[in-house]
């Protein structure tokens, strides 16, 4: 009775874990395009003169999802928004869309771990991170330094990862060694019984 048990938890794990990949992953970050008009749900920090949510273009920067987007030209230091996301442990999808108008600073963070420093360019690029660890809660953070021009950040995503292909094959292989396991178990019950 507990091979049967084994095996069907098994197979449930196997099938819960395939059903919620192909579910789609739950976005962690609030408020990530900016369309409540103002920063809620990022905190604030350093300088945050000429930093604000603008309603349609702002400069070299246009909204891509939505209506609003955010702008920072902070001249007197670094400043910027950061969000503390409910992250556990695992692997994460970032992106977001920027526009540089000549800034002089910017970096993009999570958890501490730089994911982009001083992009060139104009125009609004849109920048993806696929499969970054995290092991709890957190930190996304963007910051700036804008003499004399602005950024323009919108469309911010954070989702959980999709397993690479060696992890579903290591995955699958040992519910298949587990599988074998138990037969080889089950005959050796069946041999003592007899």
């Amino acid at each position: 009775m507990k091979i049967k048990s084994l095996m069907a938890g098994a197979a449930i794990a196997l099938a819960t874990s395939m059903a919620a990949m192909s579910a789609g992953a739950t976005e962690l970050v609030t408020n990530g395009s900016f369309e409540t008009g103002d920063f809620t749900g990022w905190a604030q920090f350093g300088d945050t003169d000429h930093t604000g949510v603008a309603a349609g273009c702002f400069d070299f920067g246009c909204p891509t999802d939505g209506s609003d987007l955010a702008y920072f030209g902070p001249v007197n230091g670094v400043g910027g928004i950061s969000q503390t996301l409910a992250t556990g442990a695992g692997l994460y999808d970032i992106s977001f869309d920027l526009s540089n108008n000549g800034g002089a600073f910017f970096s993009a963070d999570f958890g501490g771990a730089n994911l982009l420093l001083n992009p060139p360019g104009e125009g609004v690029t849109h920048y993806s991170f696929t499969n970054v660890a995290a092991s709890g809660p957190t930190t996304l953070s963007f910051s700036t330094l804008d003499v004399p021009a602005y950024y323009t950040l919108d469309n911010i995503s954070v989702t959980a990862g999709v397993p690479e292909p060696a992890s579903w094959a290591l995955m699958i292989g040992g519910f298949f060694g587990l599988g074998a396991t138990l037969r080889t178990a089950r005959r050796r019950t069946a041999a003592a019984a007899a």
